[in-house]
């Protein structure tokens, strides 16, 4: 399956049939749980945590299933580089067929 966005095939990410703990996506994906904007963003930069959003998602019902972020060369920008985050409904998970949300 190919990311419908320009992730490369060498980031690196999970894919799983169960749901993803924290501790996995934070070993993939540690961007997702940054805390505060990267320190060269303007003040005017609205920041929104990615691990607060997939809180109240998975209140809703939704469960990640895939993560993955891009790779840097600045090893001081891991903790806030680009990231995505595939989603299933709880209600979807062992269905043929399934609807997906992904936000990035």
């Amino acid at each position: 399956m190919q990311l419908a966005s320009r992730f490369a095939s060498h980031s690196p990410s999970l894919r799983s049939d169960y749901p993803l703990s924290d501790d996995q996506i934070h070993r993939v994906a540690p961007s997702i749980f940054a805390d505060a904007p990267h320190e060269s963003r303007s003040q005017r930069y609205a920041y929104i945590p990615t691990a607060t959003v997939l809180t109240e998602l998975r209140k809703e019902g939704f469960q990640p299933f895939m993560v993955t972020q891009t790779r840097v060369r600045d090893e001081g920008r891991r903790e806030h580089t680009k990231h995505m985050i595939r989603l299933r409904h709880a209600s979807q998970i062992n269905g043929a067929e399934a609807i997906r949300a992904a936000f990035k």
